[in-house]
């Protein structure tokens, strides 16, 4: 018999990433560089985190080339639970 595993909503890093955009709502859109300084990860570890942001709603990406980022309205609201 299998055992549902409830995968977490968020990656530790998703938790911070999300919270931080959150946090500086000032800002309509980062780039994962600036997002890593902020929260001081490596860029890679951002962007491997927000993928996942994306794909699941919570962030969207508004530009190219820079590749920047935005909240989506579901980004701005959900409660992050510590």
């Amino acid at each position: 018999q299998e055992i549902e595993v409830e995968k977490p909503l968020f990656t530790d890093n998703g938790k911070l990433i999300l919270k931080y955009l959150q946090e500086h709502q000032e800002e309509d859109s980062w780039k994962a560089r600036d997002i890593a300084e902020g929260l001081f990860m490596t860029s890679k570890r951002v962007s491997g985190a927000m993928r996942k942001l994306v794909t699941d709603g919570y962030i969207e990406k508004l530009g190219q080339d820079p590749v920047v980022y935005g909240l989506t309205e579901t980004g701005k609201n959900i409660v992050i639970e510590d």
